[in-house]
């Protein structure tokens, strides 16, 4: 697993600043990309909504 350094930032998702955060990925828009980052119960709740993806795509 690759490690990911937190530092202290703007989470993307809820708009929280000064929260530790985690650079997940760019995101993209038609005015540009942008660096996107979340703190730490984002990131936990992104990672419910990819677990119960993969689990409804294992099923069909």
């Amino acid at each position: 697993m690759q490690h990911r350094t937190w530092v202290v930032g703007e989470c993307w998702r809820c708009d929280r600043i000064g929260v530790p955060v985690l650079w997940l990925g760019p995101v993209q828009t038609d005015l540009g990309t942008g660096p996107f980052q979340a703190c730490e119960p984002c990131i936990l709740r992104l990672e419910a909504k990819v677990y119960a993806y993969a689990e409804q795509r294992d099923t069909a």
